[in-house]
């Protein structure tokens, strides 16, 4: 098989694994439009640009665009709605932000967490956000799991 052939192969079956994470992700139900999000959170949608949904408030949130359309994590706007659990929000966002987009943050708060005892992460960010932060960090450090 010529070099060619085998890099449109391995191509083609990112692009479906991608598909078949991302229609996974928005099957949670756990991401809202913007007239969701600001219907739930009146004061945190209005410090966001009407015209620009998709900018970060203050990092407390990200977004992901999925068929034209921008979404918003709930797990997010239920941890701003607690002071500590914002705070780590903001910095599992800032870890996260290193090397991963939105998406690649939707999917890993979406997926079970080794560091988390095989918790999601978006289960437990406003519980215990101080250890989302840690996982998040190992993720980005590529620190071994156990």
């Amino acid at each position: 098989m010529s070099e060619i052939r085998k890099a449109r192969n391995i191509a083609g079956r990112e692009a479906i694994f991608q598909s078949k994470a991302q229609s996974r992700v928005m099957a949670s139900g756990d991401w809202l439009t913007w007239p969701e999000l600001n219907a739930l959170l009146p004061a945190l949608a209005e410090q966001l640009s009407a015209g620009a949904p998709g900018r970060y408030l203050d990092g407390a949130i990200f977004s992901i665009n999925y068929d034209g359309v921008e979404y918003f994590p709930r797990f997010a706007i239920d941890a701003c709605a607690l002071a500590t659990a914002a705070q780590g929000m903001q910095r599992v966002i800032a870890v996260l932000t290193i090397r991963l987009n939105g998406w690649g943050m939707a999917l890993w708060f979406e997926s079970s967490n080794s560091y988390l005892g095989g918790k999601l992460p978006k289960d437990i960010i406003s519980s215990d956000p101080a250890a989302v932060v840690q996982a998040a960090q190992y993720e980005i450090d590529g620190a071994l799991h156990g």
